[in-house]
């Protein structure tokens, strides 16, 4: 399988490589389907321009009001989940403190859990990391994509129609690329209905004597009784542009409106297409459940519900310190570009994690005091320390360099 690659443009690096300035799936197969991608929406574009909208201020309106709009916000999210770094680990990313979900029925009147008073309860910190990634730490709800050669948080899949892998931070591109690209499709479909109407009148040979000798002899006849009132008819039935673009709106719709609907419990809740599948044969604890309910992850914002930003290919923006919660890691560009070493009294086998992602192993009740425990009724403010790792201040972190008067990134 592919893994990662680099080139230089203008002295900058693109790819999919820890050490690469810019992301850029090079994948050939992607770049083909991307490729294929923008072919067929700016096919379309010139087809209904040239065979759908002489003679109909009504097609005219629809094209220019509807779907050029749409075309132009496909391509635009087409870009973006193409060149948007879905969320790869970066080298040296280092896990977050532990963030805990409780129920409203488990909190108790001083705040506290009730787990909180179980005595069983040890305290453990999981490590796990990816051989394929030089052995850099992997995030509890990432994946590693061997066409990206990448460890990916909330790997939906590798897209070759957007030459991507889909994760959580361009995930929502690639769903306003199916929505625009299906709205295309339906606009096409609704042009291509309207120029069959238009190029259904005809008139009688002798009724049309007159506009043959007055230069409008190019309206072919309709077998030997009648002929098309509009010349631009002429060549409708018969063009294999049109033809193609009828194969191209009614193929792409199909794809579009199943990946769609596919797409629907993704963004319900905040779970990839591995995640699912792994809940659904019980092969995973409640590591792959959403963070929080108070955004929506793949669509960002600082409310559930559907906003304005959701329809625009506009970067996911969280709130303030949720981006590392969201991701599962911490990392700035002050850390050295080595896999993370934590204390070893703080790291699990692999045995461990994967009890731990079952839901096997608990953490300890006495939580430490950067420790955030999310709750439905009683919210708690995620600040700086919510998403610092506790590791920070264990003597056996290697990776993070000290420079004077400098602080990881709140994004």
């Amino acid at each position: 399988m592919p893994g990662p690659s680099t080139i230089f443009i203008l002295g900058k690096s693109y790819g999919t490589s820890f050490h690469a300035e810019k992301w850029l799936s090079l994948d050939v197969c992607g770049l083909m389907g991307a490729t294929c991608s923008w072919g067929v929406h700016i096919y379309a574009l010139i087809v209904v321009a040239a065979k759908l909208l002489s003679n109909s201020w009504i097609a005219i309106v629809i094209y220019v009001a509807f779907y050029v709009p749409a075309a132009l916000l496909a391509m635009a999210s087409l870009f973006k989940a193409w060149t948007t770094d879905p969320g790869a680990v970066p080298l040296g990313a280092r896990p977050l403190t532990i963030v805990r979900r409780a129920s409203s029925s488990s909190v108790g009147s001083n705040g506290n859990s009730e787990s909180d008073a179980s005595p069983s309860l040890t305290s453990r910190r999981a490590m796990r990391r990816c051989h394929k990634c030089n052995n850099n730490y992997k995030p509890p709800r990432a994946h590693h994509d061997s066409v990206t050669g990448r460890c990916i948080v909330k790997f939906d899949h590798f897209c070759p129609w957007v030459g991507n892998a889909v994760g959580a931070l361009n995930h929502k591109f690639f769903c306003l690329f199916l929505f625009y690209t299906a709205i295309t499709c339906l606009f096409s479909i609704l042009l291509l209905i309207l120029r069959a109407f238009h190029c259904g009148y005809t008139i009688e040979p002798d009724e049309g004597k007159e506009a043959f000798e007055g230069g409008e002899g190019r309206a072919r006849a309709l077998g030997s009784s009648s002929i098309y009132k509009f010349p631009e008819c002429n060549s409708f039935y018969s063009s294999h542009l049109v033809i193609g673009l009828i194969i191209c709106s009614l193929v792409f719709l199909v794809f579009t409106l199943t990946m769609g609907c596919e797409q629907i419990e993704a963004v319900q809740t905040g779970k990839s297409k591995i995640a699912r599948m792994k809940m659904r044969v019980g092969n995973a604890g409640t590591e792959f459940r959403a963070v929080t309910e108070d955004f929506n992850e793949i669509f960002g914002g600082e409310s559930p519900e559907v906003s304005l930003h959701w329809f625009l290919p506009l970067d996911v923006k969280f709130p303030r310190g949720m981006k590392k919660v969201v991701l599962g890691y911490e990392w700035d560009p002050s850390f050295d570009p080595e896999p993370f070493e934590p204390s070893e009294s703080g790291s699990l086998g692999d045995h461990e994690m994967i009890q731990l992602e079952q839901g096997q192993i608990s953490t300890d009740p006495t939580r430490p005091a950067n420790d955030v425990l999310l709750t439905r009724e009683s919210e708690v403010s995620l600040t700086d320390a919510s998403v610092h790792s506790d590791a920070s201040a264990s003597s056996g972190i290697k990776n993070r360099k000290s420079p004077p008067n400098s602080r990881p990134s709140l994004d």
